[in-house]
């Protein structure tokens, strides 16, 4: 596992598999990209002013969880990079996935919004599905 991409919305569960990605990428002395997505907001109810105030504070809520995700990776002794994207996460994923030709793809099982009654959150389970490589969810 040469190259892994880590999913990372600021949910405990994509800690988790940021923490899983970095034991893995460790032992392959591999590199890790984490890659966090800003969703597209299709709300028609929004006025175009109120979708763009929503989109700046998930970006500067998004920030935020990055920066503790750097200061998490600063003292390992691992190649490291981070992507912010927008757009539909799942699909932003897989591009992403496929454009870096990555070895293996690490979800979380369920992300902010996921709902705990389902197995997988949509996300997660639209990249198991479509993924060209192979993925791991985390729990």
């Amino acid at each position: 596992m040469k190259k892994i991409l880590v999913c990372h919305d600021g949910s405990k569960a994509s800690d988790k598999a940021l923490k899983k990605a970095v034991e893995i990428v460790t032992r392959f002395e591999g590199s890790i990209t984490v890659l966090s997505v800003i969703p597209e907001l299709y709300l028609t109810e929004l006025s175009e002013v109120d979708r763009r105030r929503i989109v700046q504070a998930l970006t500067e809520e998004t920030n935020i969880a990055l920066e503790k995700v750097r200061a998490s990776l600063a003292g390992k002794s691992i190649e490291a990079k981070i992507i912010l994207r927008q757009g539909e996460p799942a699909e932003k994923i897989l591009e992403t996935a496929k454009k870096m030709k990555v070895d293996l793809v690490v979800v979380g099982s369920h992300g902010r919004h996921g709902a705990r009654k389902f197995l997988l959150g949509s996300v997660s389970s639209r990249v198991v599905e479509n993924a060209t490589c192979p993925v791991l969810v985390v729990k």
